[in-house]
């Protein structure tokens, strides 16, 4: 009997659904494996409760990576937990999950180091999910409907390795499940489709694609499902194996190292002006290279004022100004494209009206 390694990537969901998957975990009739449960910045209050949680699955290993100033990176988060793999074999879970009490009888029968196995995934609503903080029956849930195109997968962590884990370039949701199958497909593994119905999804709010076009406390980009499935588009037409411009598997930016960005070289600010943002990100930054540099963007009394809505709605010549969403995704996107890797930290203010960008160029 071989150890299988759960791995699950975290940051700032409830306590409560966490419980309820470790617990259908707890019921499995075959107690051979192992959860890696890697929290990716969570809030200091939710990592304590975490902390005293796990302690109550003894089969739990709890990782946190104190990196709160990043941007959500569910590859990043994966990759460090699959470093920290001791089973041969490896499930990419999902915070919301349940399984089927019968769940790890079935890893133990799918081991197989030329093959990966993807799942069937059902969907609970809320009043069946709500059954799942009580005493139920796993067979005697009644699922929504049922989908084929999610995260989890069972494969080898040799397999997994040899493809440099999940592309680190998907930040926020999407296409980063996708991208994966479609390079180990690349490498030679053979992709299985189990039928066995197995998992169930626990009800929640939908993560609306409004943050993508609104600001909010929660930092997203306009477009990003589009940009990443761009990305996943040129990794399959290019019949890429390991993600381009990524060095290794599961490095993160230690506390140790974020705290130079407490001291930077240069202090700027910087209004919501076009011209203003676009040259300093495009041009000033770059031009910055061995130092830390902090700017703080905000919005401009001016942008706010009647004299510059009526100069606009008469057409009248004025210095383009932009909204601080727009500002926000002129941001991101550098870090996306240019300084993911690079030490850094983000912060919207509470008044989504600044914005303090630092980085180590």
């Amino acid at each position: 009997m071989n150890m299988q390694s759960i791995i699950y990537a975290h940051r700032n969901r409830d306590i409560e659904r966490i419980k309820i998957s470790f617990e259908s975990l707890r019921k499995q009739k075959l107690q051979n494996f192992e959860v890696i449960f890697v929290d990716y910045g969570s809030e200091d209050s939710l990592v304590k409760e975490l902390e005293n949680i796990t302690k109550e699955f003894p089969f739990v290993r709890f990782y946190h990576l104190p990196v709160p100033q990043v941007l959500w990176n569910k590859s990043k988060a994966l990759n460090y937990g699959i470093t920290k793999a001791s089973g041969d074999y490896v499930f990419i879970a999902d915070i919301d999950l349940i399984f089927h009490p019968e769940t790890s009888m079935l890893w133990e029968n799918l081991q197989n180091p030329d093959k990966f196995n993807l799942f069937k995934l059902g969907y609970l609503d809320k009043e069946e999910s709500q059954q799942l903080s009580k005493n139920y029956e796993f067979d005697k849930l009644k699922p929504q409907r049922f989908g084929d195109v999610n995260g989890m997968i069972f494969t080898s962590r040799e397999g997994l390795l040899r493809v440099n884990g999940l592309d680190e370039f998907f930040h926020f949701y999407g296409a980063e499940d996708e991208d994966l199958f479609a390079r180990l497909e690349n490498a030679g593994y053979k992709r299985e489709h189990r039928e066995e119905k197995y998992f169930y999804h626990q009800w929640h709010q939908s993560f609306s694609g409004s943050e993508d076009k609104l600001l909010t406390g929660n930092p997203r980009v306009k477009n990003i499902m589009r940009i990443n499935q761009r990305h996943f588009e040129r990794n399959r037409e290019r019949g890429i194996i390991k993600p381009l411009r990524q060095q290794g598997v599961g490095s993160f930016i230690s506390s140790e190292r974020a705290k130079v960005l407490k001291n930077p070289n240069i202090k700027l600010k910087i209004p919501n002006i076009l011209a203003r943002v676009e040259h300093f990100l495009r041009e000033e930054l770059p031009s910055r290279k061995g130092e830390v540099v902090q700017v703080k963007f905000f919005e401009d009394e001016y942008y706010a004022s009647w004299k510059y809505r009526l100069k606009k709605s008469l057409g009248k010549q004025t210095q383009p100004y932009i909204s601080m969403k727009e500002v926000n995704d002129m941001i991101l996107k550098e870090i996306l494209y240019n300084y993911r890797d690079h030490n850094y930290s983000f912060r919207l203010g509470n008044d989504l009206k600044s914005i303090v960008f630092c980085v180590e160029v």
